[in-house]
């Protein structure tokens, strides 16, 4: 008897144990474990992982090109983009190479994706999309010293991120089963990307055959091709629609064609996404803001004030136009910038957002590099930005509220160096 005495209590201690560890059913709103909060993360501590629910957007600083991470509410993951400008560290217009000159652009985009998605426990990506065909955000041609691959492609930007760290698939605004020779990309791309794109179509050849990739052409006028992979019904209102590609929008009803019989410029083909999760909205548009036919036609078809964007071709000259603006006026404004030049990103245009010319609602502007040659004698202006660091856009379940976090960019560690937030989504 008193043996099955002890038993009952301890029984009872072990399911009182039990339930004080059970976390309550939040309706997949997110309950928050203190322990382990992705919001709460102090200055000099390492940025605590995705989770369940949360939406993560990364803006990985290299100091050589574009390339933006995603971890959505399910855990379905993206990357849009991964640059790689090889240059001098002398070149007058190169930012010093993050996190140091001993590695390459694409190892520290996979390294910093492969630590993200451990939360997930995929060590793969879902996706890959790359916005349009320039070397700062698909890799340098052939004749940098690189390794080439005994399937003919050099290992650069995008396709060395597929080595390192493999993705279901492959979207770009050029790809059909009949065209797998991209021909027509010298039509609008410039020397500057053209070398590129051979490895680029061995890349495909090699991966679609071999490897079991999945090409595709990015779309327009939908929300069903990059969709949530693993729990779409618990998080209906998180979508991605894509507005725009190929010089061709969507304005709420039809295909709009901006160029007509002209061929637009590599940049204004860019592909155009907008990510919404609840109240929240996120802007991308590769380098297509350059061009005011794209940039303000799909400012005004989306119509609405969102709550951020990676800032359009690097915050470049013509880019973040009044218009634009005026519709958009996003809390947060991302530029991936990596050159030693006023012009990238143009002054007139940051001083204009800070000081209400084209919205006067408030933005933060955040910069993933500003060389001391630029930031010092301008230190007026940037002074009340935030800049040289990855930048993390974390979302709470629901899309409510969000944070901004600047991570060292220095090392691997992932450490903070600035917090902001929460911003309430309207």
């Amino acid at each position: 008897m008193q043996v099955k005495h002890y038993l009952t209590i301890m029984s009872a201690l072990l399911c009182l144990a039990l339930s004080c560890n059970e976390k309550p059913d939040d309706g997949g709103k997110g309950s928050k474990d203190t322990a382990n909060a992705p919001d709460e993360a102090a200055v000099g501590e390492v940025l605590p992982p995705w989770a369940e629910g949360w939406l993560d957007i990364h803006a990985i600083s290299t100091g050589r090109g574009e390339c933006t991470f995603f971890i959505m509410p399910d855990g379905t993951s993206m990357v849009i983009d991964a640059g790689e400008v090889v240059t001098s560290t002398t070149s007058p217009v190169s930012v010093t190479q993050r996190p140091n000159s001993d590695t390459r652009a694409y190892f520290t985009q996979a390294k910093y994706m492969k630590h993200f998605l451990e939360a997930t426990g995929h060590d793969y990506l879902d996706y890959a999309v790359m916005s349009h065909f320039h070397i700062d955000h698909f890799g340098t041609p052939k004749g940098k010293g690189f390794i080439v691959s005994s399937e003919g492609y050099t290992q650069t930007g995008m396709m060395a991120i597929y080595t390192t760290l493999p993705y279901k698939k492959l979207l770009d605004r050029a790809w059909s089963a009949d065209d797998s020779e991209y021909d027509f990309i010298d039509k609008s791309a410039s020397n500057y990307s053209t070398g590129t794109v051979g490895d680029y179509t061995e890349f495909v050849k090699y991966a679609t055959t071999k490897k079991g990739l999945v090409m595709e052409r990015f779309s327009a006028g939908t929300d069903e091709q990059l969709t949530l992979q693993y729990n779409k019904v618990k998080y209906p209102t998180f979508k991605i629609f894509n507005w725009a590609v190929n010089g061709e929008y969507w304005n709420g009803t039809t295909m709009i064609d901006a160029y007509g019989s002209a061929i637009p410029a590599e940049n204004g083909t860019s592909c155009i996404s907008l990510i919404s999760y609840g109240k929240f909205d996120y802007y991308t548009a590769g380098d297509a803001g350059g061009n005011t036919k794209m940039a303000n036609p799909v400012a005004k078809a989306i119509g609405r004030p969102i709550e951020a964007m990676k800032a359009d071709h690097h915050m470049s000259v013509n880019c973040m136009t009044p218009t634009q603006m005026g519709i958009l006026k996003p809390k947060v404004i991302v530029t991936q910038s990596f050159a030693r030049r006023t012009d990238q990103p143009m002054l007139e245009t940051v001083e204009a957002l800070l000081n209400g010319t084209y919205y006067n609602t408030g933005v933060s502007l955040y910069f993933t590099n500003i060389d001391p040659v630029i930031s010092t004698p301008n230190a007026n202006l940037y002074d009340k930005t935030h800049y040289n660091g990855h930048v993390v856009i974390r979302v709470a379940p629901g899309g409510d509220r969000f944070w901004v976090f600047q991570l060292d960019d220095t090392n691997n560690l992932y450490k903070v160096k600035s917090v902001e937030g929460p911003f309430e989504c309207e």
